[in-house]
């Protein structure tokens, strides 16, 4: 299943999450390795400070354990308690490990928190020969076999370590990174929110600027279009009113001139001059109707387009037309009209020049909302990557898009050309 609501977001939504989702990914980075540098430092200092700090008091315990001055002992011990927050216990025991001295800090700690560092409480001796007064040497105490220097263990430092304390200092130090990177956190989205501002104005302003431009396109090539038809027109008027009521008039003129002549060379060129003359006036009413389509204005746009399916048809050039219409095409408005029908004129020309088919479909459906049309053709088709490059294909793109309509061309080589539009009413 496709997410799809990011296409429905404003341009700056896109603009801030785009910025916003990596400052976020960094900032929870950030803080993920702070938390866990913390602990880690919590755990290193606890794995070096216990043994040492256990290792320390079994050194100097030793005289205050053989000698049994305990309250001294005691006394030391409370005063480091007091003095490191992070040891929470410390015990002197015995060789069979029997409690001397401990003393403990009065903030409880969970046991599962809890480290335990022993180090043993060693009684060193140095043996010295001496001679009795006999002369020999004088070993009565000295264990057999013993060194110059013996060692012996009389007790035990157990120190209980608590990371209560590093992990409230710890922890403050944290939120100081968090509250630093919070802010900068928030002065980079504060950033992104003025940049994604300002890139959204500044897109808006140019698809204002687009569109605005589109517009003034649509309505140039639509004043071009209405002043080309309305020359059309004149063209058209011009060559029936003048040129072909000149024709009718040499032609009249060249039939009184066969009726008074005998037979004869005169009488010959004058039928040649009516010859003449109605192969002009055919052209020209062929030239008038090319110009200016006063089927359209007789028959509608349905009726326009079927006349010139028929004529393209009757010319038996192996490609055979048909017209399929749907709907009422009275009333339609002016320029819609004509523009239609000059791309139906476009179109079948290029698969008659072009397509080598052997049947093309011409499709007009006049809907509620729209006008849509398709030409088919199965002729050879052409490359999809050169639709643009051929000047009737822009001339009809051009026509749609100055009515506000969407044009299609659907073609392949040897696949055949469907071209589809879509006329909003």
């Amino acid at each position: 299943m496709r997410w799809t609501p990011w296409r429905q977001w404003r341009v700056r939504a896109r603009l801030l999450a785009m910025t916003a989702i990596p400052l976020a990914y960094l900032f929870c980075t950030f803080v993920w390795y702070a938390y866990q540098s913390r602990l880690a430092e919590v755990r290193e200092e606890m794995a070096e400070r216990g043994p040492l700090v256990a290792k320390v008091l079994a050194d100097s315990s030793e005289f205050s354990v053989v000698s049994r001055r305990y309250d001294d002992l005691r006394l030391t011990l409370n005063g480091l308690l007091r003095t490191d927050p992070s040891i929470y216990r410390i015990d002197v025991l015995d060789g069979q490990r029997r409690t001397l001295v401990h003393a403990a800090a009065r903030a409880g700690a969970s046991a599962a928190e809890l480290r335990y560092d022993e180090a043993p409480i060693r009684k060193r001796l140095m043996w010295v020969s001496m001679l009795a007064p006999d002369g020999k040497p004088y070993q009565k105490d000295r264990p057999a076999g013993a060194s110059g220097v013996t060692v012996e263990t009389v007790g035990y430092v157990r120190v209980t370590m608590s990371p209560s304390a590093l992990l409230l200092k710890q922890t403050r130090r944290f939120y100081v990174e968090l509250a630093v990177g919070s802010l900068g956190l928030l002065a980079c989205a504060l950033l992104a929110w003025q940049l994604a501002k300002g890139l959204d104005a500044s897109l808006q302003a140019s698809m204002r600027a687009l569109r605005e431009a589109d517009d003034e396109k649509r309505r140039l090539i639509r004043k071009v279009n209405t002043a080309v038809e309305d020359e059309r027109q004149s063209i058209a008027l011009e060559i029936h009113d003048e040129l072909n009521a000149t024709l009718i008039a040499v032609r009249l003129e060249a039939q009184r001139i066969a009726d008074l002549s005998p037979e004869g060379e005169t009488r010959d060129k004058a039928q040649s001059i009516i010859r003449l003359a109605l192969g002009l006036y055919n052209s020209g009413r062929s030239l008038v109707r090319r110009l200016r389509p006063e089927v359209l204005d007789m028959l509608g746009l349905d009726g326009a387009v079927e006349e010139m399916a028929r004529r393209y048809d009757n010319a038996r050039g192996g490609c055979r037309f048909d017209l399929r219409a749907r709907g009422d095409f009275s009333g339609m408005e002016k320029n819609i009209a004509i523009s239609m029908y000059r791309i139906v004129q476009e179109a079948l020309s290029n698969v008659v020049k072009h397509a080598r088919a052997s049947q093309a479909t011409v499709t007009l459906a006049r809907e509620a909302d729209a006008l849509r049309m398709q030409i088919a053709d199965n002729g050879r088709g052409f490359d999809p990557a050169q639709a643009s490059a051929g000047i009737g294909l822009v001339g009809m793109r051009e026509r749609v898009y100055a009515l506000n309509g969407s044009i299609a061309i659907d073609t392949g080589l040897a696949a055949g050309t469907r071209i589809t539009i879509v006329i909003p009413l």
